[in-house]
């Protein structure tokens, strides 16, 4: 079965096979990926300056870019679809194509960012309603198991955290300092300890737990603001198995004096 309207043939006059991932010349010749090669050797709208070399006289093609603030030059030859010129692999974007006007350019990049605008004012819709349909939730005693799975889903969607963490350890809380909040997850193995000092890491804050200093970082419930534990060997799942913690809890993390 033929596809004629697939590829394109090779001008080489020995050649003429259909190629389907042809090689554009800059002088718009098209040839297979055998003869583009030798073509480009000889052909002079592809050569633009020859230079030769201080240490000898070898002769070799240097492609120079056709951005109009760059010099950059190239052994291989990048030419772009459209106006046919060299670029560098820096500036080998539609956007930089000097055959464009303002208004060509600002149509296409309006082309490409409009749907990501599109894509976050429905994403800022749709948190804003499950943020209404959360608090509706919280307010009925009954709803507060459906409102926590709720809440925990939000969290896994943004949570950052040691990617070597098995999923299945997974500890998800959303972290709040100052007027700052974070969703992380930390290792149900790990003590209590070793998640202040990830979380910390993930919050970029000081931690002088390991110094001797009387300030230290210390986890608190976010809702009556009681302190997780005093004991930082205690691990998470001890903590969770004793409805200290949740998943998908709301924590604080603060600077406290230890005396």
């Amino acid at each position: 079965m033929e596809f004629p309207n697939i590829g394109k043939q090779c001008a080489h006059s020995q050649c003429k096979q259909l190629d389907y991932l042809p090689l554009v010349c800059k002088c718009g010749e098209i040839f297979c990926s055998e003869h583009y090669n030798g073509h480009i050797q000889h052909c002079e709208v592809a050569n633009p300056i020859i230079e030769a070399k201080s240490n000898n006289n070898q002769v070799e093609s240097v492609f120079i870019c056709s951005h109009l603030d760059c010099k950059k030059r190239d052994v291989v030859p990048l030419i772009c679809g459209r106006c046919q010129k060299h670029y560098c692999i820096e500036h080998r974007h539609l956007a930089v194509c000097n055959d464009k006007d303002e208004e060509t350019l600002r149509t296409e990049k309006e082309k490409f960012s409009a749907p990501v605008r599109a894509f976050n004012e429905a994403k800022a819709i749709v948190d804003k309603q499950l943020d209404k349909n959360l608090s509706e939730l919280k307010k009925n005693p009954k709803n507060r198991d459906i409102a926590k799975k709720v809440l925990l889903m939000k969290i896994k969607n943004k949570a950052t955290g040691l990617t070597t963490v098995p999923m299945l350890n997974r500890v998800y809380f959303n972290v709040t300092y100052a007027e700052n909040s974070l969703p992380i997850f930390v290792s149900n193995q790990w003590s209590l300890g070793r998640s202040i000092d990830a979380i910390a890491q993930e919050m970029k804050l000081r931690n002088d737990n390991n110094k001797a200093t009387d300030t230290k970082l210390r986890l608190f419930k976010k809702q009556g603001n009681a302190s997780i534990s005093c004991d930082l060997s205690i691990t998470i799942k001890e903590l969770i198995d004793h409805h200290v913690l949740f998943d998908g809890d709301s924590l604080l993390i603060k600077y406290v004096k230890i005396s």
